[in-house]
């Protein structure tokens, strides 16, 4: 099963998920050490297994619908699920099986989990993984994850490892007061890792950590954004779903064709905050706001700004975010290496002037960003979310 070189690099493994915090506990860090990942994704070269990113497992079209998740963000979501030893679980998006095999580790013996995933396909795989690498006792279902497993339930512990727009309602019915559901959810077209308590009233968040999840396949729930296709190739505009019909996508497209113009943020921004807090504010404070992205050789010399960091165009992606407007776009562009400009596409008609406000207020108001953010979701799953106080660190 195991042999000295594969202990080695989860040994090694597991120190990287200690360094940067995301294995806090040592029960976390025995199952990492322990569940042969190697095992789940056999096909794969051993530096690779180990290493901490995301492997894709199944592609449509040369875009992956699965993944095995990067061991940083899956340790971060198992240590949110708080697991003590007994619990009966339930995983949505069966993936390659590896994850319930960690969960399997730390529930033990008395615990149970369940792993659902709608692909039949991916379900077989993760059974023979799973019962390759010793866990048997895990239960495999091939079903729709927005429903859940109603016959198993109540669960004390459910984890999504796939995104949802709403937290389907079957999940908050599934899961007994006092439990936990810690799952990536999109708020304002922006995905949150969010860990839940349950309560007589439904879900309430106590932590929160950004993410970028494959979404959820099957049944639908309600929609909180849409995609717009750009007549741009390969460009594409998410706004919120209550905000969609009001968006002309021709003259959108004319406004990326017009000479652009540059403004300085009213108060400095850097890059990293506007994606760690600002956009979330701007989200929540004015309707109007947008997540741009090219994909394609347009990514390195098309209109759209790159605020991505990294080497974000050598993928061929570029993505920005801001306020899409009346025929125009107000956006986010790098300038340097930290710092940010408010590029405004079409004639003004005060999207500039929405963005500048935004940021004065999220400046005033302390530059709020995860720790202070508050999620309840009631128990037909409507989600509410706005920025309250500053959490005590941990």
């Amino acid at each position: 099963m195991s042999t000295p070189p594969y202990d080695g690099l989860r040994r090694q493994l597991v120190r990287q998920l200690r360094e940067r915090g995301a294995v806090r506990s040592e029960r976390v860090a025995a199952a990492f050490g322990h569940v042969p990942r190697h095992v789940f994704v056999p096909d794969v070269a051993p530096d690779d297994v180990y290493a901490d990113r995301s492997i894709a497992i199944k592609l449509q079209d040369g875009v992956p619908i699965s993944s095995s998740s990067q061991p940083a963000i899956m340790a971060e979501m198992i240590e949110m699920l708080e697991l003590r030893g007994g619990e009966r679980v339930l995983e949505i998006g069966a993936g390659t099986g590896y994850n319930a095999a960690l969960l399997a580790e730390l529930v033990g013996p008395p615990g149970s989990v369940v792993t659902i995933d709608v692909d039949d396909e991916l379900v077989r795989a993760a059974r023979r993984h799973l019962d390759d690498a010793g866990y048997p006792q895990v239960r495999t279902l091939c079903a729709d994850g927005v429903h859940g497993d109603a016959s198993a339930a109540p669960f004390d512990r459910i984890i999504a490892t796939v995104g949802v727009e709403a937290i389907p309602a079957a999940w908050i019915a599934q899961l007994r007061e006092g439990g936990r559901l810690v799952a990536p959810l999109t708020i304002r077209c922006q995905q949150k890792v969010i860990a839940f308590a349950r309560t007589e009233r439904g879900l309430e968040s106590d932590a929160i950590v950004d993410a970028g999840f494959i979404m959820l396949r099957g049944g639908a729930t309600q929609a909180e954004s849409v995609a717009l296709a750009l007549d741009e190739p390969g460009t594409t505009l998410r706004v919120q779903s209550a905000h969609a019909a009001t968006v002309d996508v021709h003259a959108l497209t004319r406004a990326l064709h017009a000479r652009p113009r540059d403004a300085a943020p009213v108060r400095r921004i850097m890059i990293d905050e506007v994606w760690g807090g600002f956009a979330l504010w701007l989200g929540l404070h004015d309707p109007g706001f947008c997540r741009l992205t090219v994909q394609g050789p347009a990514a390195a010399d098309g209109p759209v700004p790159n605020l991505a960091g990294g080497n974000g165009t050598q993928y061929g992606v570029a993505s920005t975010l801001g306020v899409a407007g009346d025929g125009e776009l107000a956006v986010f562009a790098p300038r340097g290496v930290l710092d940010v400009v408010v590029r405004c596409f079409g004639d003004d008609r005060g999207a500039l002037a929405r963005v500048q406000r935004a940021i004065a207020g999220w400046d005033d108001a302390g530059r709020p960003g995860n720790g202070s953010l508050r999620v309840t979701v009631d128990p037909a799953g409507t989600t509410h979310a706005a920025f309250g106080a500053q959490r005590d660190p941990a």
